[in-house]
C-alpha cells in the first residue's frame, strides 16, 4: 500500500534487532502489521482481506485523527 500512496508510510523492523519495538508491539509471530498503533495484522493474508482491516484504522476509535482538508492539521489539534 505505501508503494501506491504518498499518503502512507510503512517500515520493516527486525524484531531480534529492535527489541524493545516486538515488546512494544507484543511481537510474537510474523509477518505483524500495526496502523496507527490501534489495528493489528497477524500473519500473511491475500491482499483483499489486508487492505479491509488495514484500512479499518480509519474508524477504530483510538486512531489519532486525520489532518482536515482545509487546515492540514488535526481536527483536534488548535489551530494557529
Amino acid at each position: 500500500m505505501a508503494f501506491t500512496s504518498p499518503n502512507i508510510t510503512a517500515y520493516a523492523v527486525e524484531a531480534t534487532e529492535f527489541p524493545d519495538l516486538a515488546r512494544r508491539y507484543q511481537v510474537s509471530g510474523v509477518p505483524k502489521t500495526v496502523v496507527n498503533d490501534s489495528v493489528e495484522i497477524l500473519g500473511a493474508l491475500p491482499q483483499d482481506a489486508y487492505v479491509v482491516q488495514a484500512l479499518s484504522a480509519l474508524s477504530a476509535p483510538s486512531a489519532p485523527s486525520a489532518p482536515s482538508a482545509t487546515s492540514g492539521q488535526p481536527e483536534d489539534q488548535p489551530k494557529g
